[in-house]
């Protein structure tokens, strides 16, 4: 079922997803709620998990529906979702490799809070799994998320900003 509603992405998500047509609310409200679950994996969601995300949600969608969107992404109940059966349920036609993105965004979303907890790590285990993704992808999609990271406190430094 489809509100009808839908969201655009911003020239940042162009660039960084590749995301050119507009989501449905619904569907994108399902992928934020799987990530939630993913990274309330050690029981809870940290503020700066879900800061990370609606961040990047912030930057990710230009649509009047934005505010709603956000508003009610704080208001998702991810303690209660059944990550099978979501996952069962998420279908994009976008022109990348969904799954893997959604693994990606999992674990910058967890790593949001300066700890990827290991709780979470087998959540995404689990959810690459469940989505027929090879572990020695989501090593990649760990290490390319570690690296970012990295690359961040070392613009920082150089910056010489608190690191």
């Amino acid at each position: 079922m489809t509100s009808g509603k839908s969201l655009q992405p911003t020239p940042y998500g162009k660039k960084r997803y590749n995301v050119t047509k507009p989501i449905d609310f619904e569907v994108a409200l399902n992928y934020s709620r799987v990530l939630m679950a993913i990274a309330g994996a050690d029981g809870e969601l940290a503020e700066g998990e879900l800061q990370w995300y609606i961040d990047e949600q912030d930057i990710f969608i230009e649509s009047e529906e934005k505010k709603e969107y956000i508003e009610t992404i704080r208001k998702l109940d991810w303690k209660n979702a059944n990550l099978e059966e979501l996952l069962s349920k998420l279908k994009y036609d976008f022109p990348l490799n969904f799954y893997r993105t959604l693994l990606y965004q999992a674990i910058k979303m967890c790593r949001g809070d300066g700890n990827y907890h290991e709780k979470e790590k087998a959540t995404v285990a689990k959810a690459a799994e469940i989505l027929g993704i090879e572990r020695s992808i989501v090593v990649s999609l760990e290490s390319l998320a570690e690296l970012e990271d990295s690359a961040e406190r070392l613009r920082l430094a150089l910056f010489e900003t608190d690191v």
